[in-house]
């Protein structure tokens, strides 16, 4: 108790040293505070943008060199990604799964757009089922004209607001639903494909940025087709009974056997019978058109708030790993690629520029305290006189520094708050395309966060106390007979 009053009567007593150190530690809680909370607010942005708007929390893609991005682009450079070979199977894991939400397959690639002969744009297209989309994302779309399509309709395109505006004026003509266009992509499977869709909706993605917001939505099997991958718009493929006959009794090392091989007794490898054959045939007949699935290059999910994410992705690598299909289990951030990257990296840059910070302000903190010691000579001598012992002395010079950092980070907590609500009250205006994506919009609205304020609070703290570590040691080689000379 003794001690704790010694140490808040010191701190009026070396006002000068007091202010000093006091700014340092107001000024720096209080970076810290709105800096945190800037970077908070961006990432916890982008987080609800992508995950709640085109990425779900976790997704699966096809085998890639790389993680692959929502728009179907890979560090790899892949042209086209490939489809999930097993996703019926992905589909009945994660029906049993009580963290998972929802669940929704798409695919997604660029298209060129056009109307007859004359290209008009391009851009990235979904291929998705409208209805599974609008309940997966349904708090990012709203339909501004038209109407949403349904299972019955043929190939239809929902066009983005800002798609239109741009297709419209390069067709010298408003674009509006009912109107056709022509979808075009080149792929290594089928060449270039070329395909008529129908103009069904025009839509607003509530949450977006400059590329997300040219987004258009096709129906799968239209962007199956534009993909190179099979299209089931016709229904499973049937083969006739001589081609299932051809199929399952194809035999390759047949195409090298000579004549003499059969006649000389070799049955083995001999056409079947014509009743073997057409057992064959009904059997891949029916294998053929059981097994037929639809390909999708990606499987959103979307998880329950109280899921863990980091365990749920943990776990449904392995169960990838299991299927042995080199399929890639990313979360949101490999999804939205480089915008969420260069959020994170500028949080990663940030707090770098914390360790920058808490070395000056260890380095000015501990200096300070060595002048402050070194004028207190006679003070701390004389207290060893009186029979104070090390371990007073150093309790002592620790209480100043915490009440010091005490009433410097209330005060550094509220500058810091009335930065914020200044921020808050007038945003911060993204000055270019980059820091609009970053932004997760034009403006950047600061929320307040308490975690941050108490995080900044504590850094400066610890800081301090490091700080005063050496001078403490100081202090106590003080020997009381030299201090009270005024050596």
């Amino acid at each position: 108790m003794i001690a704790a009053r010694m140490a808040y009567g010191n701190l009026f007593l070396h006002k000068a040293k007091s202010i000093i150190l006091g700014t340092i530690m107001c000024l720096g809680i209080a970076v810290l505070f709105v800096g945190n909370s800037l970077i908070d607010t961006a990432v916890n942005g982008l987080h609800k943008m992508f995950v709640e708007g085109y990425t779900g929390d976790v997704m699966v893609t096809g085998p890639t060199s790389y993680t692959t991005t929502i728009f179907g682009e890979t560090a790899g450079g892949e042209d086209v990604i490939p489809h999930i070979a097993q996703y019926s199977k992905y589909e009945e894991y994660l029906a049993k799964d009580p963290r998972v939400k929802a669940t929704m397959p798409m695919l997604s690639g660029k298209v060129a757009m056009g109307i007859g002969e004359q290209v008009i744009g391009s851009g990235s297209a979904f291929g998705v089922d409208s209805e599974s989309y609008q309940n997966f994302f349904s708090g990012n779309v709203t339909l501004v004209n038209g109407e949403w399509p349904v299972k019955a309709d043929p190939a239809w395109i929902m066009l983005s607001e800002t798609s239109t505006a741009m297709l419209s004026r390069s067709a010298g003509k408003t674009l509006a639903p009912g109107d056709k266009i022509v979808l075009s992509a080149l792929n290594d499977t089928a060449g270039t494909v070329i395909r008529e869709v129908t103009i069904k909706g025009i839509i607003r993605f509530n949450q977006s940025n400059q590329d997300l917001a040219r987004i258009s939505l096709v129906d799968a099997d239209t962007l199956r087709d534009l993909l190179g991958f099979a299209s089931l718009r016709d229904g499973p493929i049937e083969l006739t009974p001589e081609q299932a006959q051809f199929v399952s009794s194809f035999n390759p090392d047949a195409l090298f056997m000579d004549s003499f091989t059969v006649a000389s007794g070799d049955t083995a490898n001999a056409a079947p019978t014509s009743e073997t054959a057409q057992t064959m045939a009904s059997s891949a007949a029916t294998t053929t058109a059981a097994t037929v699935q639809p390909a999708w290059q990606f499987l959103l999910i979307k998880l329950q708030p109280n899921a863990n994410a980091a365990q749920f992705q943990s776990d449904l690598t392995k169960f990838a790993a299991s299927l042995d299909e080199n399929d890639h289990v990313q979360d949101w951030v490999a999804g939205a690629g480089s915008v969420a990257r260069g959020a994170l990296t500028m949080r990663l840059i940030f707090n770098l520029m914390i360790i920058v910070v808490g070395v000056i302000v260890v380095l000015i903190t501990m200096n300070v305290l060595v002048v402050s010691i070194s004028e207190r000579v006679p003070e701390i001598g004389t207290l060893r006189a009186l029979g104070a012992k090390k371990k007073f002395v150093r309790k002592m010079i620790i209480l100043e520094t915490t009440f010091l950092a005490i009433i410097s980070g209330v005060v550094g907590l509220i500058l810091g708050y009335v930065i914020l609500i200044l921020l808050k009250n007038s945003g911060i205006t993204a000055p270019n395309v980059f820091f609009e994506a970053i932004f997760a919009g034009k403006k950047l609205v600061p929320t307040i966060s308490a975690i941050a304020g108490l995080e900044a609070f504590l850094s400066i703290f610890a800081m301090s106390i490091i700080a005063s570590l050496y001078p403490i040691t100081l202090a106590l080689r003080i020997k009381p007979v030299v201090a009270m000379q005024g050596e």
